[in-house]
């Protein structure tokens, strides 16, 4: 048997390996994890994160929607990397919906990443919102 040490450590692994381009690495890690843990939305989770990497955005939120929440419909980190997969794809009001009441989530990672990704659709939002610079 696998132990929960075991799993994170290779998760974190296969995170580490999508984050560097070894995106073919990565998902076999998270199949493998999947294999293993098949109720688990951490290989899920990894899968999405790999076709982010490789600007997959609706292949991710597929992932998300499809596998991960299914097993764990109010997983925050789950729902914070929709809303991120959603600000990616342009679709940024229904991100908004997704990110905002995260940022109260007793969830540390998701309540952060909510947060800097609703900081991220503003500052997008105040760009567009700008008149344009005059020229010199």
């Amino acid at each position: 048997m696998v132990t929960v040490e075991t799993l994170r450590l290779l998760a974190d692994i296969g995170f580490m390996a999508t984050s560097n381009g070894m995106s073919g690495q990565a998902k076999s890690i998270f199949k493998a994890i999947g294999h293993i843990r098949p109720n688990s939305v951490l290989p899920h989770i990894g899968m999405a994160l790999n076709h982010l990497n490789l600007n997959q955005f609706q292949d991710a939120l597929d992932v998300l929607e499809k596998k991960a929440l299914k097993i764990e419909p109010d997983n925050p980190t789950v729902r914070a990397f929709i809303g991120m997969s959603l600000m990616l794809m342009g679709r940024n009001s229904e991100s908004e919906k997704f990110l905002t009441p995260l940022t109260s989530s007793d969830d540390p990672l998701a309540a952060n990443l909510a947060e800097n990704l609703l900081q991220e659709l503003k500052h997008h939002a105040d760009k567009k919102s700008a008149p344009p610079k005059a020229p010199h």
